[in-house]
Order: structure tokens, then C-alpha cells, then sequence
């Protein structure tokens, strides 16, 4: 019995030491394989991965530390809290890059806290743009990078021609100042965000310098300043304005004849003037006006929103949303809203009195949507009109943030009740519990349907 065991064991360590070599063997033939790979597809596998992961295959050979150094893209995050990491940090960057020497830079990304050398982020930054950097995303998480310490910088980015994408963004104490000389020939996306303008004059340079942009997103920036915002770009496809605040004596021009893509959410006021030129090749427009009418400075803005509509009314996709007591109004009087003769894609953001007339100014409309986060819990209203679009049109329903709201409910029977090719509901049910979820769910599949074919989702 003893020997039988002895066997048992000695069978099971030979299994043990056979699978182990079998596994070195497989390690061995996977680094041979891949020190068998090209230098150009080795750098490939290197660029595309994060720079602290790029560092750790150094180890594995002394031909991948020496190609390292030669990679095209660049991630720097030089956030540290502590300071003896910050100097470890900036001396590994000004090793890094001696030893690139002349190899040319596709993408380069600094992401740069408090603590360090504001000398050191300009060396950084303008080796890029000596090295014909393409892509370039500079993100500033310390209030210590002033107006002065940019201004080195400003002529060799903002002439920088190699360029294809230039992002700026979380300068909060930084004044922007675009150099007279500025000239950006083949940028094509440029996205600020959290920045300031010294003046109009000087955005207006920016945009005049690119004469290739082909999408501009203004996100969460300081336009209070400003007397004009002027985006006039004859190449200009996509063009978001997000999360500003416009001063009452700001005027704002859009004149963009290619442009195919629209968003702005920002807080306006009626003495703002908006104006919306040459929009006929605009396919999608995301319009956000938001709480214009919570202060006695904000008044009703009907005449604006309806120069908005109507300045849009060639879309394919029409997303309106917002509190303003403009889009109410002019929901309320049918003769306000133009007509959408291409919509085919509907989004709004509420259900109160109205809605239905926009509807009939839509008659190709083929999906509807609704957001319910803003509707505030008000008495249900049948609507006055039926939209032919309703009945003969529409696919596809969409209802967002339903939560347990009476209006909401009678909102769903009407859709059921009056959309007669209806094929798709989908419900989004929110900040409701399991059960009452459940219960919900029972009761709009119970509901009276006029289309036979109507399939319902709830999520």
C-alpha cells in the first residue's frame, strides 16, 4: 500500500514538473515570437498603450528599452501629491525626450498639477512642436500656471502647422490671448474647455487662423466678457457651445454653411442677440435653453426661441430641451413654430400643454422622445390637436426618466391610444423601487393599444 503511494506521488510530481516546463517552454516560444515582430509594429503595440504600462516593457528586453524611447505617442500625467514624486516626475520627462532625440511626435498629452516647473511644461510643450506633433491635448490642473508663464508658449502652438487637433482645457486662471500671427493651416478639431478670452478680438483670430477647422467645441467657458461671440467658418462641420453663461449684451453669430452638427446649451437672456445664418446643411441640432426665466434680469425670450427654430428647421434631428418659459410659449401658439418638412427624429423635454403642436409641424416624424427629468407635476391636459404624424408616421416612442408622476402615466395611454404604426415603446423607469417598478411595468403593458404590433421595453 505504502509503494502504491510512493507511486501516486512520485506519477503526480512528474505531471507537476512536465506541465511546468511545458509552461516555460510556451513563455519562451511567446518571447521569442514577439521579439520576432518588426520595430515598427512593436512600437505600435508600445504607442498604443498607457505610458506607465509602455515603461514596464523595458523589462523585457534590452531591444524594447531602446525602441521605447522611440515611441509616437505621449501621455505625461504629472499630477502628484508628493514632492520628491513631482521631481522624479520631471527629471524621467527630461530624460525621456533627450533620448528621442529627432523622432518625430503623433500625439502628445500633458496632464500637469501644482508643484511643477512652469519652465519645464514650456521645454515640454514646444518639443512636441518642434517634433511636428499632431494631435495635442494640454490639460492644466493647478490655479500657479498663470497668463505670463503661457505666453512663451502662445506663438509656438497657436503657429504650430503640423496640427491636426489641438484640446486646451481647465485653465482656470489663464487669460487667453491669441498672438496676431497666429496660423493653424491644417487643424481640423479644437476643444476648449474651462477657458477665458482676453477679448472678441481675440477668438475671432483663433478661427480665422484655421483655415481647415472642422469641428470647434466651446465647453464650460468664461463668455461673460465678451461683447461678440463670432463663429463664421466656411469649412465648419460639427459645433458644440456648452455650459457658459452669455452676458445680456452679448451678441452671438453662427454663420456656418457646411455645418451638419449643432449643439448649444448655454443661459441666455432676451437682451442677448442670437443670430443663425447659412445652417441648410445642418442634419442634427441639440438645443438646451436653460432657466432664463428664474431671475426678474430674465425675461420671456418667445421671439428668440421662435429665430432659433426657425433658423433649424431644415433638420434630420431636432433635440429641444431646457426649462424656459420661451419654449412654452411658443409651444402654446401653433402659429410660432415653423415647419420641420426633413425631421424624421424628435427629442423634447417635456410633456405639459403644447407639445402636440410641434408634432404638427413635423409631418415626416418617424421616432419621438421625451424627457421627463424637468416636467414639473402638473395636471394632465388632452391635447387639442391629433398630429397626422402621430397616426400615420411614427415608429418608435421613447420616454425618459418616467418616475410616478400621474401626467406621466396619462402621457403613455394617449401615445398608445393614438399612434396607430406605432412597432416600438421604450420606458425608462427612475429613481423608483423594485416593486413599484414591477408594478408600472404591468400597468403600461395593460394598456388599450392602437397598433397590434407595438412591442414594449422597460428599462
Amino acid at each position: 500500500m505504502a509503494i502504491k503511494r510512493k507511486q501516486g506521488f512520485a506519477n503526480a510530481e512528474n505531471l507537476i514538473t512536465r506541465g511546468v516546463k511545458a509552461r516555460r517552454i510556451d513563455e519562451e516560444d511567446l518571447a521569442d515570437r514577439l521579439s520576432e515582430l518588426p520595430d515598427n509594429v512593436i512600437l505600435h503595440i508600445m504607442s498604443s498603450l498607457p505610458m506607465k504600462e509602455a515603461v514596464r516593457t523595458c523589462l523585457l528586453s534590452t531591444r524594447w528599452k531602446d525602441l521605447f524611447t522611440s515611441i509616437s505617442n505621449i501621455e505625461l500625467d504629472g499630477v502628484l501629491r508628493k514632492g520628491a514624486l513631482r521631481n522624479r516626475f520631471m527629471e524621467f520627462v527630461d530624460g525621456f525626450l533627450s533620448l528621442r532625440k529627432d523622432i518625430s511626435v503623433d500625439r502628445f498629452r500633458l496632464c500637469y498639477g501644482p508643484g511643477i516647473d512652469h519652465r519645464k511644461i514650456n521645454e515640454w510643450i514646444l518639443y512636441a512642436v518642434r517634433h511636428g506633433v499632431r494631435e495635442l491635448e494640454l490639460i492644466f490642473q493647478s490655479g500657479t500656471f498663470e497668463t505670463r508663464h503661457f505666453t512663451d508658449l502662445e506663438l509656438g502652438v497657436f503657429t504650430c502647422k503640423t496640427l491636426l487637433t489641438l484640446r486646451l482645457f481647465n485653465l482656470p486662471s489663464l487669460v487667453l490671448t491669441i498672438p496676431t500671427h497666429s496660423c493653424l493651416p491644417n487643424l481640423k478639431g479644437l476643444h476648449l474647455t474651462f477657458l477665458k478670452f482676453s477679448d472678441d478680438e481675440s477668438i475671432r483670430r483663433l478661427l480665422s487662423s484655421c483655415n481647415s477647422l472642422e469641428e470647434l467645441l466651446v465647453q464650460s467657458c468664461e463668455l461673460s466678457n465678451l461683447n461678440k461671440l463670432s463663429v463664421c467658418h466656411p469649412t465648419l462641420k460639427r459645433l458644440t457651445i456648452s455650459g457658459g453663461f452669455i452676458a445680456p449684451s452679448c451678441e452671438v453669430e453662427i454663420d456656418t454653411p457646411n455645418l451638419v452638427f449643432f449643439d448649444f446649451g448655454c443661459v441666455y437672456c432676451k437682451e442677448t442677440r442670437l443670430s443663425l445664418r447659412n445652417l441648410n446643411s445642418l442634419s442634427e441640432a441639440r438645443i438646451y435653453i436653460g432657466f432664463i426665466a428664474m431671475s426678474s434680469n430674465y425675461c420671456n425670450v418667445t421671439d428668440s426661441v421662435f429665430d432659433v427654430m426657425r433658423a433649424l428647421s431644415c433638420v434630420q434631428s431636432f433635440h429641444l430641451t431646457g426649462i424656459c418659459s420661451g419654449i412654452q410659449a411658443m409651444l402654446q401658439r401653433p402659429s410660432l413654430i415653423p415647419e420641420f418638412p426633413n425631421l424624421t427624429f424628435l427629442k423634447i423635454g417635456t410633456c405639459n400643454a403644447g407639445w402636440e403642436n410641434m408634432l404638427v409641424r413635423c409631418p415626416c416624424l418617424e421616432t419621438l422622445a421625451f424627457e421627463l427629468e424637468d416636467v414639473d407635476p402638473v395636471d394632465w391636459r388632452t391635447p387639442k390637436k391629433y398630429p397626422s404624424c402621430l397616426r400615420h408616421h411614427i415608429k418608435a416612442i421613447k420616454i425618459f426618466a418616467l418616475k410616478r408622476k400621474n401626467i406621466e402615466f396619462q402621457l403613455v395611454e394617449y401615445l398608445f391610444k393614438k399612434a396607430g404604426v406605432l412597432e416600438s415603446l421604450t420606458v425608462e423607469i427612475k429613481s423608483v423601487p423594485k416593486r413599484e417598478q414591477r408594478m408600472m411595468s404591468k400597468n403600461i403593458c395593460a394598456l388599450p393599444k392602437a397598433s397590434k404590433k407595438c412591442h414594449i421595453l422597460i428599462i
